[in-house]
Protein backbone atom coordinates (compact mmCIF):
# COMPACT_ATOMS: atom_id res chain seq x y z
CA UNK A 1 0.00 0.00 0.00
CA UNK A 2 1.33 3.53 -0.89
CA UNK A 3 1.84 6.28 1.40
CA UNK A 4 -0.88 8.70 1.44
CA UNK A 5 0.48 11.85 -0.17
CA UNK A 6 -2.49 14.65 0.33
CA UNK A 7 -6.32 14.49 0.82
CA UNK A 8 -9.56 15.09 -1.98
CA UNK A 9 -12.77 16.13 -0.49
CA UNK A 10 -15.92 15.14 -2.52
CA UNK A 11 -19.25 16.94 -1.76
CA UNK A 12 -20.76 15.26 -4.31
CA UNK A 13 -24.26 15.26 -3.79
CA UNK A 14 -26.09 13.21 -6.42
CA UNK A 15 -24.59 11.21 -9.56
CA UNK A 16 -22.13 9.18 -8.11
CA UNK A 17 -20.58 7.24 -11.13
CA UNK A 18 -17.67 10.04 -11.72
CA UNK A 19 -17.20 10.43 -8.31
CA UNK A 20 -16.56 6.84 -7.58
CA UNK A 21 -14.15 6.09 -10.29
CA UNK A 22 -12.60 9.18 -9.06
CA UNK A 23 -11.94 8.47 -5.61
CA UNK A 24 -10.86 5.24 -6.40
CA UNK A 25 -8.59 6.20 -8.78
CA UNK A 26 -7.24 8.65 -6.04
CA UNK A 27 -7.12 6.13 -3.55
CA UNK A 28 -4.84 3.46 -5.65
CA UNK A 29 -2.64 6.98 -5.87
CA UNK A 30 -2.13 6.92 -2.03
CA UNK A 31 -4.83 10.30 -1.22
CA UNK A 32 -7.03 9.81 1.09
CA UNK A 33 -10.68 10.49 -0.01
CA UNK A 34 -13.22 11.82 1.98
CA UNK A 35 -16.53 11.91 0.89
CA UNK A 36 -19.39 14.50 3.19
CA UNK A 37 -22.78 13.63 1.86
CA UNK A 38 -25.56 15.92 2.99
CA UNK A 39 -28.17 13.20 5.16
CA UNK A 40 -28.41 9.58 5.80
CA UNK A 41 -26.58 7.51 3.42
CA UNK A 42 -28.11 3.61 2.15
CA UNK A 43 -26.49 1.07 3.33
CA UNK A 44 -25.69 0.34 -0.72
CA UNK A 45 -24.32 3.73 -2.07
CA UNK A 46 -21.96 3.32 1.71
CA UNK A 47 -21.04 -0.12 0.07
CA UNK A 48 -20.05 0.88 -3.37
CA UNK A 49 -17.44 2.94 -1.70
CA UNK A 50 -16.12 1.62 1.61
CA UNK A 51 -14.68 -1.13 0.30
CA UNK A 52 -11.62 0.85 -1.17
CA UNK A 53 -8.59 1.75 1.39
CA UNK A 54 -8.35 5.41 2.30
CA UNK A 55 -11.68 6.18 1.11
CA UNK A 56 -14.47 7.46 3.93
CA UNK A 57 -18.43 8.23 3.85
CA UNK A 58 -19.82 10.60 6.05
CA UNK A 59 -23.78 11.04 6.26
CA UNK A 60 -24.17 14.54 7.57
CA UNK A 61 -27.86 15.71 8.98
CA UNK A 62 -29.06 18.28 6.47
CA UNK A 63 -29.09 21.49 9.53
CA UNK A 64 -25.45 21.10 10.02
CA UNK A 65 -23.84 20.05 6.61
CA UNK A 66 -22.85 23.40 5.53
CA UNK A 67 -21.55 23.94 9.08
CA UNK A 68 -19.03 20.85 8.50
CA UNK A 69 -18.20 21.52 5.20
CA UNK A 70 -17.26 25.16 5.78
CA UNK A 71 -14.79 23.44 8.93
CA UNK A 72 -13.96 20.25 6.72
CA UNK A 73 -12.09 22.56 4.05
CA UNK A 74 -11.08 25.39 6.57
CA UNK A 75 -9.24 22.57 8.16
CA UNK A 76 -7.92 20.11 5.45
CA UNK A 77 -5.27 22.52 4.77
CA UNK A 78 -4.03 21.90 8.21
CA UNK A 79 -3.78 18.17 7.64
CA UNK A 80 -2.07 17.73 4.62
CA UNK A 81 -2.00 19.25 1.17
CA UNK A 82 -5.94 19.11 -0.96
CA UNK A 83 -5.03 17.59 -4.12
CA UNK A 84 -8.94 18.19 -5.38
CA UNK A 85 -12.40 18.87 -4.45
CA UNK A 86 -15.06 16.92 -6.04
CA UNK A 87 -17.95 19.42 -6.36
CA UNK A 88 -20.88 18.62 -8.74
CA UNK A 89 -22.66 21.92 -9.34
CA UNK A 90 -22.04 25.39 -10.00
CA UNK A 91 -23.67 26.70 -6.61
CA UNK A 92 -20.99 24.72 -4.69
CA UNK A 93 -17.81 26.17 -7.16
CA UNK A 94 -19.05 29.83 -6.35
CA UNK A 95 -19.72 28.92 -2.38
CA UNK A 96 -16.07 27.25 -2.34
CA UNK A 97 -14.85 30.57 -4.20
CA UNK A 98 -16.23 32.97 -2.16
CA UNK A 99 -15.10 31.46 1.13
CA UNK A 100 -11.83 29.50 0.30
CA UNK A 101 -10.48 31.38 -2.90
CA UNK A 102 -7.00 29.80 -2.02
CA UNK A 103 -8.76 26.13 -2.65
CA UNK A 104 -10.45 27.34 -5.98
CA UNK A 105 -7.85 25.60 -8.30
CA UNK A 106 -8.54 22.14 -6.55
CA UNK A 107 -12.21 21.93 -7.26
CA UNK A 108 -13.15 19.38 -10.11
CA UNK A 109 -16.73 19.58 -11.51
CA UNK A 110 -18.84 16.15 -11.69
CA UNK A 111 -21.91 16.25 -13.50
CA UNK A 112 -23.45 13.41 -15.28
CA UNK A 113 -25.03 13.29 -18.85
CA UNK A 114 -28.86 11.49 -18.93
CA UNK A 115 -27.82 8.23 -19.66
CA UNK A 116 -25.99 8.37 -16.03
CA UNK A 117 -21.84 8.60 -17.71
CA UNK A 118 -19.89 11.60 -15.72
CA UNK A 119 -18.64 15.12 -17.42
CA UNK A 120 -15.66 16.04 -15.74
CA UNK A 121 -14.70 19.50 -15.64
CA UNK A 122 -11.63 21.12 -14.38
CA UNK A 123 -10.88 24.71 -14.73
CA UNK A 124 -13.79 24.82 -17.07
CA UNK A 125 -12.04 22.42 -19.32
CA UNK A 126 -13.55 18.63 -20.15
CA UNK A 127 -11.17 15.98 -19.02
CA UNK A 128 -11.45 12.11 -18.48
CA UNK A 129 -10.96 10.22 -15.13
CA UNK A 130 -7.17 9.46 -16.09
CA UNK A 131 -6.77 12.80 -16.79
CA UNK A 132 -8.87 14.47 -13.47
CA UNK A 133 -7.08 12.08 -11.47
CA UNK A 134 -3.59 13.75 -13.34
CA UNK A 135 -4.04 16.73 -12.75
CA UNK A 136 -5.31 16.56 -8.99
CA UNK A 137 -1.72 14.27 -8.59
CA UNK A 138 0.43 17.36 -10.24
CA UNK A 139 -1.20 20.32 -8.62
CA UNK A 140 -0.52 19.24 -5.20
Amino acid sequence: MTTPTGRVLSLVEKGWAGARQLSIRFSREGLQVRHLVRGRLAADVRACLTPYAGITIWGIPRRVYRVVVWLQLFAAPLRGPVRAILIDNERSARWINRWFPHLQEYVILIQERGDGSPVIKWRGAKVNVDAAAGMAMDIG
